[in-house]
């Protein structure tokens, strides 16, 4: 009689992270296991792996293969999960696994749940030492996160027990995805779970998750009239997927019927992501109409999630209609609630609530798990999250700093300090066993600090840095932790290679002295000394803090200072100055040297971890087998058991059809978060598929063709191409990869230099601005003898005529509309005089049209129009000039110059004639029609660029220059550029005042400085550094005439928010 399995048997784990499962049953003939854990039901065969990869038939019986392998340890506010109903304020210990049983093509943790690499997941936990680190750091709860606990049910059940045991809390963040017969034990230890209601239609679940909506349904069903756990949901908002108001409604209204009005939603932001790239983010607006249709249906508490909108993330009272917890993100400020009672009214409040409020704030801190086996108290940095809100009436205590002054380190402590540091970042780069920092520092281990950074260069340029600044912890504890976040997690760079340590400096900061500047506004830069105080500042969700060696490595004022530490944070301009700013000064020194110094034994160490190429050739043929399959119309297989997988930062799939010259090549690349090497393979074994039978190439082609396959992994970096530093790349095993902005080449040669491989790969780019072109090398196992890989397109032709691509929403898009506006916009009498160049805005005709009809309308316009514009749009070469005939507009058509077009792609390096840079551009076209009624004749020609430094931009001014000289008749040159973004009206106009002053001098330089230095985003400063460079090589630029300036307030009445515009005539 067939066998069946409900609950998991009591046996202990193996060590490699198998344990019995639970939940399945035998089929009729015995040969196979069915697992019963969810929905989907796998039928396995000896050997096979469910959908999920994590459960698997292991001679006979179901396992679970990921028990006590976890990643991703971090305690967070619970506020992330999102739960704001669930002790608010508190930390929580999150941690997952790999795999997943959905297959959703917009998963925003795909580098976690896609993973098929078990083994070497960041670390081993058991469920007591997991339990022990949320009780040693204070965490009220642990989540089980990241991807679905549901197919890891046995570690997160006996970890939950442990947790209940240990007087921690649990929440499960799951899909809900689970059988009637597994939900009951597995819910039974949870306390609180997010379920994620990913939308609300069968189509929806099938075609973008690979599941089904009616097993959800009934889980959410069963957890809130059946079960004890406290529930809230979450809806990711998908643009054209699941954002419709008929598909919110329908949602909405069934949660009120068929769960409780006081069940709490979340709708969040999604951004494109994993397989589904093909539309944009989801705007603030489209998450507030589906928080109205929410509160519209009854339901009581809705929220709006992962953006900055207090007023939809606080809970207000469903008594009084008063706020009783208000939210800004993780912030919370006003807190009304006595226990789970409103303070104003008495109303109850649904939810899980302590007297007062956890004070954990935003912060993430990631730890390590194994510190946590000892039974000793371990604490842990806090840093307390800042927020512009009023603080609640009942706010705890903070506990005293201690660390207020430096430390007392003589020299040879000091030495044994930043030894220490650099055998424990060596150790975590090369995931070796590590010593007790608190044993190697000896008496050091408990001298208190209040944050300590370590920080890793390589010839000067920023490698790493890492750390953290809070309330006084041991020096052991500081130490280790920045340590190792320099190693792994800092999440601007890849991990530090093996291949790197020889070749790094390290600074070891050592930080004390945390106190609150209470000046305000201007006199805040007195409170600041350089060379001694680092800066912190925190507003709203926005915080950054810059370390005491920042200014005076970069040589900055106080004022300056400031205005970097608002950068860091994603501020604006001044922000420093203002009163809900919070502004922290701070005291710190470094201890600076060679890392290779503090390194025990050689430092020749070579990456590992990467596939053979007898593994790679083994995998090429399954992909080949694979891609006959698919063009078949047959059953593929979807994971070749026994094949090299793991984490990669590249894959590359190589295609040679017989009697073919040119290869199909399709590329992931991504050096953070790594790739899942085997589901990257088989998704662009799919793509190749598409390619094929769209070019109608039979299966037998396909089956006597080439597949290569190239991995790559083990990213180290090496500054920029017009610096590069080559030490220690190895051609044999090393590729090179060149990045400029989002496009790549990755050359592989092994018969080249280092040298000769870095001048391929900017050749084969285009990147006209080696100093921004950064470097990297990749280890590399390939069936190829030779690659050259890039995402960077070829130049396109386009159509002769160009159409508009912002009629209608620019300006009017009916021709007899457009007529009437250009009517409006030009005054009687006007009398044009020659100019050689002007400044005109280039936003929608509603905010600037008048006032760049004005200028234009002063000109008298030559037969030849040269339109110079930032570049707006992805697509297309960085530098490029429109190779159209003519530009197409509602009721006519603007003629354009090829012939100029070609000469200045011919003589400016880096220009290319280009259509699809052109082919959504707004810049230009919002000038066109205007241009159109001043001088129907003139042929207009548009260059659009992104990118490229002073000098640069001097050489383009060159070579253009050499190109107009020799025309009979000198072009006009128009600059398209609008003025500062989005700071409030009174800034803007200060702001752009600064601009304006450096625009009059008449010195390129200067505005290009004086912009880049002032952080002043005007959109067109490149086109315009290079158009009166130009003029200066043309002996045109001795005067200027100002024309008007306005902000996007004078149209829209809106002064939070504002665009500048200007006018400018050059001659």
């Amino acid at each position: 009689m067939p066998r069946t399995i409900t609950l998991p048997p009591s046996e202990s784990p193996e060590p490699n992270g198998t344990k019995a499962g639970g939940w399945w049953h035998e089929t009729e003939d015995g040969r196979k296991l069915v697992c019963d854990l969810c929905p989907r039901a796998c039928t396995l065969s000896p050997g096979d792996r469910g959908f999920c990869f994590v459960r698997q038939n292991l001679d006979g019986r179901m396992v679970s293969t990921t028990y006590g392998r976890s990643t991703g340890f971090c305690i967070d506010p619970i506020e992330k999960k999102p739960l704001n109903h669930f002790f608010p304020g508190t930390a929580v210990l999150s941690f997952g696994t790999a795999g997943c049983n959905l297959g959703c093509k917009f998963c925003q943790n795909w580098s976690i749940s896609k993973s098929r690499e078990i083994a070497s997941l960041s670390e081993t936990a058991d469920p007591e030492s997991i339990a022990e680190a949320a009780r040693q750091t204070g965490s009220l709860s642990v989540a089980f996160t990241y991807n679905d606990p549901v197919i890891w049910a046995e570690y997160a059940i006996d970890t939950a027990t442990a947790c209940h045991d240990a007087g921690i809390k649990t929440v499960a963040v799951t899909a809900g995805y689970i059988t009637p017969v597994a939900r009951g034990p597995f819910f039974r230890v949870m306390d609180a779970a997010n379920v994620d209601l990913k939308g609300f239609t069968e189509q929806f679940y099938f075609k973008l998750a690979s599941g089904h909506l009616d097993p959800v349904l009934d889980t959410l069903r069963w957890l809130v009239h059946e079960s004890d756990v406290w529930v809230e949901l979450t809806t990711l908002i998908i643009p054209q997927a699941n954002d419709s108001d008929d598909e919110l409604k329908r949602m909405c209204d069934w949660i009120a019927a068929e769960l409780r009005p006081d069940v709490p939603i979340h709708f969040t932001a999604f951004h494109p992501d994993f397989r589904l790239r093909d539309r944009s983010p989801t705007p603030v607006s489209t998450l507030q109409r589906a928080y109205r249709t929410a509160r519209a249906a009854g339901l009581q508490y809705v929220y709006t999630g992962n953006v900055s909108d207090r007023e939809h993330q606080s809970t207000f009272c469903p008594g009084c209609g008063r706020v009783v917890i208000e939210r800004d993100r993780y912030y919370l400020g006003v807190y009304a609630l006595d226990g789970n009672r409103c303070r104003h009214c008495g109303a109850q409040v649904k939810g899980r609530f302590d007297l007062a409020p956890g004070d954990w704030g935003a912060r993430r801190m990631p730890i390590r798990i194994s510190a946590f086996a000892a039974e000793k108290p371990v604490p842990m940095p806090v840093n307390q999250g800042a927020t512009t809100m009023q603080p609640t009436p009942q706010e705890q205590p903070q506990p005293a700093r201690v660390a207020s002054r430096r430390p007392p380190l003589d020299e040879a402590q000091e030495g044994l300090l930043f030894r220490t540091a650099g055998r424990r970042v060596a150790a975590a780069v090369q995931s070796q066993p590590a010593e007790r920092v608190d044993e190697s520092l000896g008496e050091l281990a408990r001298v208190p600090l209040l944050g300590a950074f370590v920080s890793l260069k390589r010839r000067g340029q920023l490698r790493s840095c890492c750390g953290f600044l809070g309330q006084s912890v041991p020096m052991a504890e500081a130490i280790d932790h920045a340590a190792v976040r320099a190693a792994k997690d800092d999440p601007r760079f890849p991990p530090i290679s093996p291949t790197e340590l020889e070749h790094l400096d390290m600074e070891v900061w050592l930080l004390w002295g945390l106190e609150q500047v209470k000046a305000r506004g201007e006199d805040r830069v007195e409170a600041i000394t350089i060379g001694k105080h680092g800066l912190q500042i925190a507003r709203g969700g926005n915080r950054g803090l810059l370390l005491p060696g920042v200014a005076v490595e970069h040589g900055l004022d106080a004022q300056g200072f400031l205005e970097q530490v608002c950068r860091k944070a994603g501020l604006p301009h001044g922000a420093w100055k203002d009163d809900d700013a919070v502004l922290m000064t701070f005291e710190g020194y470094a201890i600076h040297g060679r890392l290779a110094e503090t390194l025990v034994g050689s430092t020749e160490q070579a990456a590992d971890g990467g596939p053979t190429v007898a593994e790679i050739a083994v995998l090429a043929d399954f992909c080949r087998r694979n891609l006959a399959a698919l063009v078949e119309g047959a059953t593929p297989s979807f994971y070749l058991p026994g094949g090299y997988d793991g984490s990669v930062a590249g894959v590359t799939l190589t295609l040679r059809l017989p009697g073919r010259e040119n290869a199909i090549e399709l590329s992931k690349i991504n050096l953070r978060p790594d790739l899942p090497l085997q589901s990257s393979l088989f998704e662009l074994t799919q793509s190749a598929a598409g390619t094929l039978r769209q070019r109608r190439i039979p299966a037998g082609a396909v089956a006597e063709s080439h597949v290569g396959v190239s991995v790559f992994w083990d990213s180290a970096m090496h500054a920029t191409a017009a610096g590069p530093e080559l030490e220690g790349v190895e051609p044999r095993r090393r590729a090179i990869l060149a990045n400029f902005g989002s496009k790549w080449v990755i050359v592989f040669d092994p018969e080249k230099s280092p040298e000769q491989l870095v001048t391929d790969a900017v050749r084969q780019g285009r990147f006209h601005d080696p100093a921004r072109c950064s470097l990297s090398s990749l280890a590399v196992s390939s069936t190829e003898p030779r690659l050259v890989l890039t995402n960077v397109a070829h130049p396109q032709t386009g159509p002769e005529v160009r159409p508009p691509a912002v009629a209608g929403r620019f300006y009017p898009g009916n021709a007899d509309e457009l007529r009437r506006m250009l009517d409006e916009f030009f005054p009687n009498g006007r009398k044009p005089q020659p100019w050689a160049a002007a400044l005109v805005p280039h936003a929608g005709w509603v905010y600037s049209g008048r006032l760049a009809a004005e200028t234009l309308s002063r000109i008298e316009i030559p037969e030849r129009v040269i339109v110079v514009c930032p570049k707006h749009t992805r697509p297309g070469a960085d530098w490029a000039v429109a190779p159209h005939h003519a530009w197409s507009l509602p009721g006519g058509c603007v003629e354009s110059d090829p012939e100029l077009a070609q000469r200045l792609a011919e003589a400016v390096t880096g220009l290319e004639l280009d259509a699809a840079a052109h082919q959504s551009e707004h810049a230009i076209e919002v000038q066109l029609p205007i241009l159109q009624r001043l001088a129907p004749q003139s042929r207009v020609v548009g260059i659009a660029i992104h990118g490229g430094d002073l000098a640069a931009l001097e050489r383009f001014a060159d070579e253009m220059a050499g190109v107009l000289a020799g025309l009979p008749e000198r072009p006009l040159l128009v600059v398209s550029s609008d003025m500062n973004h989005y700071a409030p009206d009174d800034a803007t106009r200060k702001i752009d005042r600064i601009a304006l002053d450096a625009i009059e001098t008449l010195d390129p330089a200067r505005l290009y400085e004086t912009v880049i230095e002032k952080r002043i985003s005007m959109c067109g400063v490149l086109p315009a550094v290079l158009v009166l460079q130009t003029l200066r090589r043309l002996d045109a630029l001795h005067r200027y005439e100002p024309v008007g300036y306005a902000t996007s307030a004078d149209a829209s009445g809106d002064r939070d928010r504002v665009v500048g515009y200007a006018g400018m005539l050059f001659a």
